[in-house]
């Protein structure tokens, strides 16, 4: 079975709420790494100091800058590689993504070439790899043979999965963006879904891997829209799914119903609303206390 993994950036944030993409509940579905957006242009992104940290240990880590045409190419690998180099742990290809983006220049090709060059000259001999799909490289790209030092992260949702020259096989395959993201970790409904060309096994001797930490595989349920009841005497109202002194709104007792509209957190927490409207976070369970049922 090929090793599964999901992509993320800023966009499947949902900047109103206080949760964050979850790398347990994608290893519970089944992924063992992340393509984590780090930067485009000159900036970052703005999840990827949270993703590339909250990720760690969890998930083997794929990096990847948005590449722009209206930026010098050395400017933006120097900074996409500033963000990550004290922390390679786990690490998949440094990938330039390499894709539409506004009015394709005809020196698409030498911006790609200059990038990556200064990224090898700053990373070596980490691998590198480039993210495309066929519709795009083909008309924009080269089919020289310099191309294929670079693993190859190919985007190709129709199933097909056509290789552009001069590459031979692809590395990793975007096969989807319409993973279910509530089930996967993400707040976004819908969620890119990648495969690497070879087993779990393969993928780590391939690019010498750490072992990730172990979960619990036995996550609690919380499913969206139910009626929880409260079973503990008394527990806390929360404006955010964490224990801290200064976020306690209110108070739940027992036998009180609690509306579910989303889970979130390294434990289990809910949010939603009370029967007369109050509305905040409350532990499902934490450890072996279970606090609602």
């Amino acid at each position: 079975m090929n090793a599964q993994g999901v992509d993320i950036s800023v966009w499947q944030d949902n900047n109103s709420t206080p949760q964050m993409f979850d790398p347990i509940k994608a290893r519970r579905r089944g992924a063992s790494f992340v393509g984590i957006k780090v930067s485009q242009a000159n900036w970052a992104d703005p999840d990827y100091a949270w993703n590339w940290a909250d990720c760690r240990r969890r998930l083997y880590r794929m990096p990847f800058h948005f590449l722009v045409w209206d930026v010098g190419p050395w400017k933006q690998a120097e900074l996409f590689w500033s963000l990550i180099e004290k922390d390679t742990w786990g690490l998949l290809p440094l990938v330039c993504d390499f894709e539409w983006w506004k009015t394709v220049p005809t020196r698409a090709m030498d911006i790609l070439y200059s990038f990556m060059e200064r990224l090898r000259q700053l990373s070596d001999p980490l691998p590198k790899g480039i993210y495309t799909a066929k519709s795009f490289w083909d008309p924009n790209g080269s089919h020289a043979e310099y191309w294929k030092q670079y693993h190859l992260w190919l985007c190709d949702i129709t199933g097909s999965v056509e290789v552009p020259k001069p590459w031979n096989t692809w590395n990793f395959w975007q096969y989807t963006f319409k993973l279910r993201g509530l089930e996967w970790g993400a707040e976004s409904l819908d969620l890119d879904g990648d495969y690497y060309n070879g087993t779990l096994t393969e993928m780590i001797a391939r690019y010498s891997l750490p072992e990730l930490d172990e979960i619990d595989q036995q996550p609690i349920s919380v499913p969206f829209g139910i009626e929880m009841t409260v079973v503990l005497e008394k527990i806390n109202l929360r404006s955010s799914p964490l224990v801290l002194s200064n976020n306690d709104i209110g108070d739940l007792y027992k036998g009180e119903k609690f509306i579910v509209d989303a889970i979130a957190g390294k434990e289990a927490w809910a949010h939603g609303h009370t029967m007369d409207g109050r509305e905040g976070w409350a532990a499902v369970q934490i450890n072996s206390t279970r606090y609602m049922v």
